[in-house]
C-alpha cells in the first residue's frame, strides 16, 4: 500500500541537514530517505506519525545522523541497524511500544542523550554501560524490573530519570556515577538503595518518592550541594541526621512516612537557612524544633495531610502538632502553610506576624478561637478553617482585605462580627454546618461572590429560602488546556464524565462531582450504606456534591429514624398511653411501607438533650412522608450501645494516638447525604405540615 506523501519531493524540505516530517499522518518512513537523502540528513524529526517500524537498512543509511526523534509513534522495537549510526549523539523514542532493545544500541558510542519515557521497557541491555558518552537518560513509565550491572560504567551520566516504573532494588554500581546531578527514582517498589549511593558528591536533585523504603543510607556525601530532595511516600521511620547538612537546599519534602515525635532536629534552624518549601505532612510529629523559625526563608510548608479530600473522609493523615513554637511566627516571608488535621488547639498570639501569607489551611483542628493578631494577615487570599471548634471571630476580622476564599463550615459559629462586611473581595465563602440563626446582612455587600452554602445552619426559615451558590468547572474535551491528553495517556488532574471533563482539584475541601459510593473510599459499614441509599432528612434538593458533615457528641447521641408514630416523650423519654397506642394501632390498616424496607425496628430511644431538642434524621430516599413523625427505626441493624458512635461515627484517627494518650476529637463524622438537625417536635411537624419532606420524584419528572 502506497502513501500519499510517497510522491512528495523531500529533498526540498531538507534544511541545512534538518528535515521535519512531524505530525504528517505517516506510517512509515518514506522511501526516498532511505533510496535517496538518508546521507544528506543530520536531524531527522518524525514526531507524532503512525509508523510502525523502521526499515531494517534506516541504520546503514542515515550514516550522517546526529539526532533522532520519533517521538508519538507505533514502533514496538527498532532494527539492528541502528547501532550503525555511529555519529548519532540524541535519540528521542518518546512514546512508543518498545518492549526490548537490540543489542546493537549499545553501539551508539557518542549518543548524549537518550529518551526512552513511556513505552513498555521490561530491561536494558547488560552491555548498556558501554554508552560511554551518555549524560542525560530518560527512561520513565516504562515496565522495568532492575537495572543492568554495568550502569555504573556511565561515568558522564548526569540526569538520570526512571520514575514510574517497577524496580525493587538500586544495585552497588549506583554509587560510581560520580557526575550524577539529578536522580530520579520516584513511583517504584524499591525497598533498599545500595550504601554505596551516599558515596555521589555532585547530586542536586533527588526524588526517592513514592517507594518502599524504610531506611536510608546512613551517609549522603553529597549533602552540602543537594538543592532539591524529595523522599515523600515512603516507609521511614527516622529522619537522617544528614538531612540538616543540606546547606544549600531550596525543598525538602519528606511528607506521607511514618515520622514521630520531634523528628527535625534543632540544627535544622540555623544550617538550613536557604529552604523554601518544607512539606513533612501526613507524618506523626508531635512538636517542631525551637529553631524552627530560623528557617526563615521558607514561603511554602506543609504540616497537614498529604492526601486528597476523597482519600481523607476515611482516615486522618495530618500530623499530631498540639502547639506551635514561639519562633514559628519568625517565618515572616511564609505565603503558603498547611496545618490541617493536627490537634492544634490554639495559634500563637503573634500569629499575625506572618504578614505575607497568602494561602491558610487550619482545616479539621480543634481551635476554639483566633488570636486578635490574626487581624493583620493582609495579604491572605485564601483561608481554610474548616471542622475546628471556632465559636467567635475576631472583631476585626473584616480586615482581612485581600480574603477570596473563606472556608468555616462544620464550626460552632453563632453570629457573625459586624466588620465581616469589609470582605467584599470574597468570592467563595462556605458556613454549612454552624449554628448561625440569621441570613448575613454582609451577603449583600459580596458581589463578587460565585461560592456560597450556608446549609446545615438554624435558621428559622425554610430550606429553599437559604440562598445558595455553586458552580463548577467544566471544560469541553477539546479545550487546548487539555492537549497533554495524547494518546490515552490521561492527565491525572482530570477526570472524565460523559461527553465533558470536570477539573477535580483533590487539595480543596470538596468535590464538584458526584463520585461513585465506591470511589469514596468508605468502608463497608454505616456511612459506606448511608451513601449507598441516600439517606436524608433535609434533602440537597438542588446539590450533587459529597461532603463531609461533622456534628458533636454532646449535640446527638443517636441517629433516629422516624417511621408512623408520634415522639411524645419529654427529655427523659415518657412512655405513650394506652389509649394514643390504641389510635395508631387503629391506622395500621393505611399504612403504606416505604420503598427500602429497613431491616430492624426497635423501639423509640429515649436521648436527654440540652435544650429539650431531639435528633432526628430522614427516612430512606424515595419514601412518601406522612403528616406524621415517624418511630424509630434502625436501617442498619445495629443495636446502639454507649460506644456506638465511637466505633461507627467517630472521626477515625490513628490507634496510637489514643494510647499515646492524645484527646481525640469529639467529632462524629457523617457523609453530606445524611442531615442532622436538633428540631423539637412541634417544629418538625410544622415542616411536615409545610410539604417539606414530600417526595420530589413526580414534580421533578424522575
Amino acid at each position: 500500500m502506497a502513501d500519499a506523501s510517497d510522491n512528495e519531493d523531500y529533498r526540498e524540505k531538507v534544511d541545512g541537514g534538518v528535515l521535519d516530517l512531524s505530525s504528517k499522518d505517516l506510517y512509515r518512513v518514506p522511501p526516498q530517505i532511505v533510496n535517496g537523502i538518508g546521507p544528506d540528513i543530520t536531524k531527522l524529526v518524525l514526531d507524532f506519525n503512525d509508523i510502525k517500524e523502521l526499515p531494517a537498512s534506516f541504520g546503514e543509511v542515515c550514516i550522517n545522523l546526529q539526532v533522532l526523534s520519533l517521538v508519538g509513534n507505533l514502533l514496538a522495537e527498532l532494527p539492528p541497524s541502528i547501532g550503525n549510526l555511529s555519529q548519532l549523539k540524541e535519540l528521542h523514542v518518546n512514546e512508543n511500544n518498545l518492549k526490548i532493545l537490540p543489542d546493537s544500541f549499545c553501539c551508539l558510542y557518542d549518543l548524549e542523550v537518550l529518551k526512552l519515557t513511556g513505552n513498555q521497557l521490561q530491561e536494558l541491555p547488560d552491555n548498556f554501560g558501554e554508552i560511554r558518552s551518555l549524560k542525560i537518560f530518560y527512561c520513565d513509565e516504562n515496565r522495568l524490573v532492575k537495572l543492568p550491572l554495568t550502569l555504573g560504567l556511565l561515568s558522564k551520566l548526569q540526569v538520570m530519570e526512571l520514575e514510574d516504573n517497577s524496580l525493587v532494588v538500586i544495585q552497588e554500581g549506583i554509587g560510581q556515577l560520580r557526575s550524577l546531578k539529578i536522580f530520579n527514582v520516584s513511583n517504584n517498589k524499591l525497598e533498599k538503595i545500595h550504601d554505596s549511593f551516599g558515596d555521589l558528591e555532585n547530586l542536586e536533585v533527588v526524588d526517592l518518592s513514592g517507594n518502599h523504603m524504610e531506611n536510608l543510607p546512613d551517609h549522603f556525601n553529597s549533602a552540602h550541594c543537594v538543592l532539591k530532595f524529595y523522599a515523600d511516600r515512603n516507609k521511614l521511620t527516622d529522619v537522617p541526621l544528614w538531612l540538616a547538612d543540606m546547606r544549600e537546599a531550596l525543598e525538602i519534602s519528606m511528607s506521607d512516612n511514618q515520622f514521630s515525635k520531634c523528628a527535625l532536629s534543632e540544627k535544622m534552624g540555623s544550617t538550613c537557612s536557604k529552604l523554601t518549601l518544607l512539606d513533612m505532612g501526613g507524618n506523626f510529629m508531635d512538636r517542631l524544633p525551637d529553631s524552627f523559625g530560623s528557617m526563615n526563608n521558607i514561603r511554602t510548608l506543609k504540616l497537614g495531610s498529604c492526601i486528597g479530600e476523597l482519600e481523607r473522609r476515611a482516615f486522618q493523615n495530618g500530623n499530631w502538632l498540639t502547639y506551635l513554637p514561639e519562633s514559628f511566627c519568625d517565618l515572616t516571608k511564609l505565603s503558603a502553610l498547611y496545618l490541617d488535621e493536627n490537634l492544634l488547639q490554639e495559634l500563637p498570639e503573634n500569629f499575625g506576624n506572618l504578614v505575607n501569607l497568602e494561602f491558610l489551611d487550619l482545616g479539621q483542628n480543634a481551635l476554639h478561637e483566633l488570636p486578635d493578631s490574626f487581624c493583620k494577615l493582609k495579604s491572605l487570599k485564601v483561608c481554610q478553617m474548616s471542622k475546628n471548634k471556632i465559636q467567635i471571630l475576631p472583631s476585626e476580622f473584616g480586615d482581612l482585605s485581600s480574603l477570596e476564599d473563606l472556608r468555616l463550615d462544620n464550626n460552632l459559629l453563632e453570629e457573625l462580627p459586624q466588620s465581616f462586611n469589609k470582605l467584599t473581595g470574597l468570592k467563595s465563602l462556605d458556613l454549612f454546618n454552624n449554628k448561625l440563626t440569621e441570613i448575613p446582612d454582609a451577603l449583600n455587600n459580596f458581589k463578587q461572590l460565585v461560592r456560597l452554602d450556608l446549609s446545615e445552619n438554624r435558621f428559622n426559615i425554610p430550606w429553599y429560602d437559604v440562598p445558595q451558590i455553586v458552580t463548577q468547572s467544566k471544560y469541553p474535551q477539546r479545550d487546548p488546556e487539555l492537549k497533554d491528553n495524547w494518546r490515552g495517556r490521561a492527565r491525572q488532574d482530570l477526570s472524565m464524565l460523559g461527553d465533558k471533563v470536570i477539573k477535580v482539584d483533590v487539595s480543596e475541601d470538596g468535590v464538584d462531582f458526584e463520585a461513585p459510593a465506591k470511589d469514596l473510599g468508605f468502608s463497608e459499614n454505616l456511612l459506606r450504606d448511608a451513601v449507598d441509599h441516600g439517606m436524608s432528612f433535609w434533602r440537597s434538593h438542588e446539590g450533587k456534591g459529597r461532603r463531609q458533615k461533622f456534628v458533636r457528641k454532646d449535640d446527638f447521641k443517636f441517629l433516629e429514624v422516624r417511621n408512623r408514630k408520634y415522639y411524645r416523650g419529654d427529655e427523659k423519654g415518657e412512655e405513650e398511653s394506652e389509649s394514643e397506642k390504641e389510635e395508631e394501632e387503629n391506622e395500621e390498616d393505611d399504612y403504606e411501607p416505604p420503598i427500602f424496607q429497613p431491616r430492624n425496628v426497635t423501639e423509640p430511644v429515649s436521648n436527654t438533650m440540652d435544650d429539650g431538642y431531639k435528633a432526628i434524621a430522614g427516612a430512606m430516599e424515595g419514601e412518601n412522608w406522612d403528616d406524621e413523625l415517624e418511630e424509630v427505626v434502625d436501617p442498619f441493624n445495629v443495636q446502639y450501645d454507649d460506644n456506638y458512635f465511637n466505633n461507627i461515627y467517630q472521626h477515625p484517627r490513628p490507634k496510637t494516638l489514643a494510647e499515646a494518650g492524645y484527646v481525640v476529637d469529639d467529632y462524629l463524622c457523617l457523609p453530606y447525604d445524611i442531615h442532622v438537625q436538633p428540631v423539637s417536635k412541634d417544629r418538625a411537624e410544622q415542616q411536615i405540615e409545610d410539604g417539606q419532606f414530600d417526595d420530589d420524584s413526580e414534580e421533578d419528572g424522575t
